[in-house]
């Protein structure tokens, strides 16, 4: 089956996270020392990680097999279904379609009934900023009173449009552009993953 190349080389643990390095190192030392708060609020430019870190923090909170530092194996079956976009103990909410009005709805009714399969119940809302003004409501009522077995990932290209009253509930992880080193780099890593011929100054382009 064919897999398009950037889900072949999304990243699959922290360590595959590229010109993150700050909010990377934030992350998984919460997970290693197991004190990763109830809500986070992921902060940067389109394409730079954001949504991927937030997966990988699902990962590790319902790793079966996590190694010491914090990293998920990558490899498990809840590794395997959160890749997938098939576990059923992480939602995720795109703010953007509907403006999240169903989704908050459905979240706010299930949100306390324990996980299905999974020590955690993961929400990971993308582009949380273009919730509606009732949606925000919903969300601030479950951020207040949060359940001790959930967490709460949100991410946006615009902050400044996430209400104060939800931003001073997460934990603020900004993300930053990729620098066009590192692109270039990662570029000409899958090329020679996938055996593709290319000179630098195409992949200079390609980036």
């Amino acid at each position: 089956m064919y897999i398009s190349l950037y889900r072949r080389y999304r990243p699959q643990k922290f360590s595959d996270m590229v010109g993150q390095g700050a909010a990377v190192s934030v992350l998984r030392e919460s997970l290693k020392e197991g004190r990763l708060g109830h809500a986070y609020l992921f902060s940067g430019p389109r394409g730079c990680g954001k949504t991927s870190a937030a997966r990988l923090v699902a990962k590790g909170l319902n790793c079966q097999n996590p190694a010491f530092d914090g990293e998920p194996c990558g490899e498990c079956e809840a590794c395997g279904a959160i890749a997938q976009g098939e576990h059923l103990d992480v939602i995720e909410i795109d703010g953007a379609s509907n403006r999240g009005i169903n989704e908050i709805r459905d979240l706010k009714s299930h949100v306390n009934l324990k996980p299905l399969s999974a020590p955690y119940k993961i929400y990971i809302i993308d582009e949380v900023h273009m919730l509606t003004e009732a949606a925000f409501n919903a969300l601030l009522k479950t951020l207040e009173e949060p359940p001790a077995n959930v967490v709460f990932l949100l991410a946006t290209t615009e902050p400044h449009k996430v209400p104060v009253t939800i931003r001073s509930r997460c934990q603020h992880i900004p993300f930053h552009r990729i620098s066009m080193a590192d692109m270039v780099n990662r570029v000409a890593y899958v090329c020679d993953s996938e055996k593709i011929s290319a000179d630098m100054e195409a992949v200079w382009e390609i980036s």
